[in-house]
Parts: C-alpha cells; sequence; structure tokens
C-alpha cells in the first residue's frame, strides 16, 4: 500500500512523542544517545582524515589528459566524486549504527519486552541472556552489512540500491527485536518483514540521513516497536497515572 512508506517516516514522530509522554522510556532512551554520539564522533573524525586518500586510491584521474580519458577524468573530479563522498557517508553512518545495535542489543531488547508486556505479549518469559543477545545480534549485524556493502562495488545501479538496502535493513534490525521475542526463526520474521518493503524503506531512510539520525537513533527501538504493535493489531496498554 502506498500509504505504507508515509507511516514509516511518521513512526519516528510517534516513537519521539511516546517516550517523551513516558520519561521511563526516555531514560533508557538516553543511553543509546550518548553511545550513537561517540561512534559518530570517531566515524566523521576518520572520515574527514582519510576521505581523501581513500578515494584516491580507488583512481587518480590526470585532469589534463585529452579525449575520452579526459572527459572521465573531469567527470570523475567535478561529480562521481562528490556522489562516492555522500554515499560513503551514509554507509559509514549505516555501519556505526549496526555497531551500536550490536552493544545496545541487551537495552533494546528490555525495551521492546517492556512494551509488548504493555500490549499482552503473545509469548510469555523473558528474552536471552545478555551474552546470547549480544551474539545473536552480532550473527545479524553481518547479514545487515554484507548486502549494501556489496551492491556498493557494482556500478551504477548497486550505487544506487545501496542505501535502499541499507535503509531496508536498517529498519528490519530495529523491528526484528520485539518480533523476536515472539517468533524464534528468523527466516519468518526475514519473510514477515520483507513482504513491507515500502515501510521498512519509510521507517529506514531517515536513519541513513547524518545528523538528523542522531536526534532519531536513540529513539528508534521505540519507535520500531510500536510500528511492530501496529503489525499485529496492538498497542501498549500505559498505568494510569
Amino acid at each position: 500500500m502506498i500509504t505504507a512508506f508515509p507511516k514509516g517516516l511518521a513512526a519516528h514522530v510517534r516513537g519521539i512523542r511516546f517516550a517523551l509522554a513516558n520519561k521511563g522510556y526516555l531514560g533508557l532512551c538516553a543511553i543509546p544517545f550518548a553511545l550513537a554520539l561517540l561512534l559518530y564522533g570517531v566515524g566523521f573524525a576518520v572520515f574527514a582524515a582519510s576521505g581523501d586518500q581513500i578515494l584516491a586510491a580507488m583512481w587518480t584521474p590526470d585532469a589534463a589528459a585529452g579525449g575520452m580519458l579526459g572527459a572521465l577524468a573531469w567527470l570523475y573530479l567535478h561529480i562521481v566524486k562528490y556522489i562516492l563522498f555522500a554515499l560513503a557517508f551514509i554507509l559509514m553512518y549505516f555501519l556505526f549504527m549496526i555497531t551500536a545495535n550490536v552493544l545496545a542489543a541487551p537495552l533494546y531488547d528490555h525495551i521492546a519486552g517492556r512494551l509488548l508486556a504493555q500490549a499482552g505479549s503473545l509469548r510469555d518469559g523473558p528474552g536471552l541472556s545478555v551474552w546470547r543477545l549480544v551474539v545473536e545480534e552480532a550473527k545479524k549485524a553481518v547479514f545487515v552489512m554484507a548486502l549494501p556493502l556489496v551492491l556498493l562495488v557494482i556500478p551504477v545501479l548497486g550505487q544506487i540500491l545501496a542505501p535502499l538496502a541499507a535503509a531496508f535493513l536498517l529498519a528490519m534490525d530495529f523491528m526484528d527485536y520485539p518480533f523476536s521475542r515472539e517468533e524464534g526463526r528468523f527466516g519468518e520474521r526475514l519473510k514477515a518483514l520483507g513482504r513491507r518493503p515500502l515501510l521498512l524503506l519509510g521507517f529506514g531512510l531517515p536513519l541513513l540521513i547524518p545528523f538528523l539520525n542522531i536526534v532519531l537513533f536513540p529513539f528508534a527501538i521505540v519507535s520500531g516497536t510500536l510500528l511492530y504493535l501496529d503489525m499485529t493489531g496492538r498497542r501498549p496498554t500505559l498505568p494510569a497515572k
């Protein structure tokens, strides 16, 4: 459905409003926010220091060359180079967000489980241990990171599809926390979420926009869990104040 994409976008606003209205969740969201700021600072410093060298290692064209080679050199130096910079910047943030998700996995699982309990979880009992959560999230991170990186090396088409794949997989990663508590088979979760590509793209694309994602990232687990509850026709019942 065409409304699925804007619904995915709007989920971020809903998640932020929910956390602001429920201070217990707001405090939990502050921890991944601090972690994200630290990782982003490191990532930005690395990118600023070595971005030119990385692109130069790919190709250092001779701007003075004539003919077809000269035209390709001009195109690379004035257009392609900046497109590659933008793609590298986006994908760098994507990789650091996945890393942050691995480190924050126990906290995310706790938030998702708490919201599920308030909505009437379909499966009772605690989640995995902290160690198992980190290990499982690390395995999932390999899958989530692999596809965009593979696409990135395919000329033109792959470089267009790589950010879309990153957005889809990043959204899937956040929504998988509540889903995994109620469906233990990864293949089933992947198929169920894969049937909602526009919803996941709407949710994932804002998380790839540098600086905006710093604001959205801490609340993404709340937003993703609320979106998952919508998929199953539920919403959390909060205690009366």
